[in-house]
């Protein structure tokens, strides 16, 4: 099963787009060895937590204890230290130089981080850049050893599908139902690297919300979690698409 075959099982109204690449190793540079992308629905989606890892890379110094929160228990007050810090906008001018991808801050409120408007493909080819950038090591491992429960079940399913270890897979995800909007976002990228390359995959979804709205709702103001609320309605979709997109890559590559 392809990626495009998995998004064609996705139900009215809803958004899901997956998009992977196979690097060299950083002294190897360039453009990506492989490539591939799919898309149903929205170009475009807000991007919650799954931007924390390249804030912190971006953000450069600072408190590293700040960095290890917002990258390995998605702690918001800790990434909004750095994000305001930076300021915001110099932290997306680092960005674009160092991966060519240029976000912008949220129109309705610019200071809100989960609010940038990110693709499949810009994550991609943005982790790509954080991923052959030996400076980016220690965010690397502080996305190896993110809580189990914020993984969604994909390093497994990235190991599985490439034969490497499921420790060896460095991953972020973000997940949020906004009040002002009529789905839940589910997103995550994920970096591994497998007989000298580094394969980069990272899929976003929007989907209807369950019937229980007004409870999600009351515990997302009340700071209780709601990623198990995410991990039913959106893991198994994360699941097959990362899976479908790495056998895609192997296809292109005859293996």
């Amino acid at each position: 099963m392809t990626a495009t075959d998995v998004l064609a099982t996705l139900p009215d109204g809803a958004s899901a787009q997956v998009a992977g690449e196979v690097l060299g190793t950083p002294q190897y540079g360039g453009a990506p060895l492989r490539a591939t992308a799919a898309r149903r629905g929205a170009l475009r989606l807000r991007c919650a937590s799954v931007l924390k890892p390249l804030i912190v890379w971006a953000a450069g110094g600072g408190r590293a204890e700040d960095g290890e929160r917002a990258v390995r228990f998605s702690d918001n007050a800790a990434t909004n230290r750095i994000w305001h810090a930076g300021p915001p906008p110099r932290i997306l001018d680092r960005l674009a130089a160092s991966t060519g991808v240029r976000w912008r801050q949220a129109g309705a409120d610019p200071s809100w981080f989960g609010g940038v408007e990110v693709s499949a493909t810009e994550l991609v080819t943005a982790y790509g850049a954080l991923a052959r950038d030996p400076s980016a090591a220690r965010v690397l491992d502080w996305m190896r050893a993110v809580e189990p429960e914020q993984a969604f079940g994909v390093p497994g399913a990235v190991a599985d599908t490439l034969g490497v270890p499921a420790a060896g897979v460095a991953v972020k995800a973000g997940w949020i139902g906004h009040p002002d909007e009529t789905v839940l976002r589910t997103h995550i990228a994920a970096v591994a690297e497998r007989d000298g390359e580094i394969v980069v995959v990272a899929a976003m979804t929007a989907l209807p919300y369950p019937a229980d709205r007004e409870r999600y709702q009351d515990a997302l103001r009340a700071g209780r979690p709601v990623v198990d609320v995410h991990e039913a309605l959106a893991g198994p979709l994360l699941r097959d698409l990362l899976a479908a997109t790495c056998r895609d890559l192997a296809r292109l590559g005859g293996r």
